[in-house]
């Protein structure tokens, strides 16, 4: 029999609504099947509804409160100065602090896994596990540390400003940045979800023998077991006023700014154009309506007041778009007390659809490139150059998409690069008009007439799609299932 041990898996927010929730929910859920000897320990800042994510088991997996992770909690203890405007001494302050808090309350825990501490959207966390990994090397505590990694700090211009805060001065009383973010003792592993992100830990100063390559995962068990799905794209018809025989094309995500949703938007009213107009050539000719829907909404931020200023555009454009569908669909479907569906499952979403679209123009790892296909749906849009390479190594065909969508000479996502976010978001939307132009339409099919064709033949032809499907989907159920990747990872943290 292996020996027991405890696995604590930390993060800013457990159980909320994002990626790396779906990244941690997969691999509990694999490695409880592959290793019933290890008792898992989700520890940071919990949902409220944290029994919908993984259900507690006493023993086994278990939940640890901490409120100090939660970046608005940063806010909160120093009368509401954003992290923006906090200083050198507030990090290193609150990180102490919760230095002290992660050496109480994860005594217990033989290897501890933090997310995506390299992101900087909380210093003073980031701080803490620099000196609580310090502390436990000094000190010969036996704990193992294994930093996931899913996005860095500079490519977050505002995150970085403010870990820059952290640099040597004569007396040497506050660590470098770059050592805050990049521990460097032997006690400290990395997981690379990408071959482009194991390089740049390389170029960091970790040595290749402390990295380990380990994909993301999908789950097979979003597919769902009934033909459910179909009530769910009744329910999304009848609720947003979409004409019934709509072509519903789903772009998966948190509507955000790096996820670039204006040229998604763009990309549908092209489709629609192609299907209303009869001026174009035969290959390009498309029929019925598109409509785009994009699964969440954000409620409060930045993220926020730009999904407002796209509601604005498509309300007065009268344009075939709907963000958030998420009051409809959860992470599982819920029950009501009668046996009814309250909330469908992410699976059902994507059943109720015809086509997914992403239009990203930064990835960690991309779940949009491969999710999509156990499902039997094709993925259409913006390859993302760093990240959808290792996709196409393990077999996956994507050269339908496209790099550069070429709009008046530019890629679409650099259009109004250098202005402010929302005077360069008004530019971007500003060419959605123009596909009412007949030359504007033939220009940018011309521009960009290799991915474009591709991307329409997909549509216009099923038999075409279903072999692109055939062949991505099982090369996506063999090298990213849950026990493939779980494997990996069980590997990493017991060796």
């Amino acid at each position: 029999m292996k020996k027991r041990f405890t696995l604590g898996i930390g993060h800013y927010g457990i159980g909320f609504k994002d990626g790396v929730n779906t990244v941690i929910y997969r691999n509990v859920k694999a490695m409880m099947s592959i290793a019933p000897h290890i008792k898992f320990v989700l520890f940071g800042k919990i949902s409220p509804d944290y029994n919908n994510f993984l259900k507690p088991v006493q023993g086994k997996l278990e939940y640890l409160n901490i409120d100090e992770f939660d970046p608005a909690q940063a806010a909160k203890t120093f009368g509401s100065k954003s992290i923006s405007e906090q200083k050198i001494q507030d990090y290193i302050w609150q990180g102490t602090n919760i230095a002290e808090i992660l050496l109480s309350k994860l005594d217990r825990m033989d290897v501890i896994m933090a997310e995506n501490l390299g992101i900087g959207i909380h210093p003073a966390v980031t701080y803490s596990f620099y000196l609580y990994s310090n502390y436990c090397h000094m000190k010969d505590l036996g704990k193992k540390f294994v930093y996931r990694v899913h996005d860095f700090v500079q490519e977050r211009r505002e995150n970085f400003e403010n870990f820059k805060k952290f640099s040597q001065n004569p007396f040497e009383i506050v660590p470098n940045w770059h050592d805050v973010l990049y521990p460097n003792t032997p006690n400290v592993k990395y997981i690379a979800i990408s071959h482009n992100d194991f390089s740049r830990l390389v170029e960091h100063g970790i040595d290749e023998k402390n990295i380990f390559y380990v994909p993301n995962c999908v789950d097979e068990d979003i597919i769902p077991a009934d033909d459910e799905s179909k009530t769910l794209r009744e329910r999304i018809v009848r609720k947003y006023n979409i004409p019934p025989d709509s072509y519903l094309v789903l772009y998966p995500v948190r509507c955000v700014r790096r996820k670039n949703v204006e040229e998604a938007i763009f990309l549908t009213q092209l489709f629609n154009v192609l299907a209303q107009e009869e001026t174009y050539m035969e290959e390009c000719k498309l029929s019925g309506k598109f409509h785009l829907l994009v699964s969440i909404s954000p409620n409060t931020g930045d993220d926020y007041d730009y999904t407002q200023q796209l509601r604005k555009f498509v309300a007065k454009h009268h344009l075939p778009v709907t963000i958030g569908v998420d009051d409809l669909v959860s992470l599982k479907r819920v029950y009501n007390r009668k046996g009814k569906i309250e909330k469908y499952a992410v699976g059902d979403l994507y059943q109720s659809v015809d086509l997914v679209v992403t239009t990203s123009i930064l990835e960690g790892f991309g779940f949009v490139y491969i999710e999509p296909w156990i499902l039997d749906k094709a993925v259409i849009g913006r390859s993302v150059p760093i990240v959808t390479p290792d996709f196409q190594a393990s077999g996956m065909k994507l050269g339908h998409m496209y790099n550069a969508l070429l709009v008046d000479n530019q890629d679409f996502k650099d259009i109004g690069k250098g202005q402010s976010p929302n005077k360069a978001l008004a530019m971007r939307l500003s060419k959605i008009p123009k596909l009412k132009k007949a030359r504007f339409v033939e220009n940018t099919i011309r521009k960009n007439e290799v991915p474009i064709l591709a991307t329409l033949q997909l549509i216009q032809h099923e038999s075409k799609r279903k072999k692109l499907i055939e062949i991505n989907k099982g090369i996506v159920e063999k090298t990213y299932s849950k026990e493939a990747v779980g494997r990996m990872l069980y590997k990493v943290i017991t060796e």
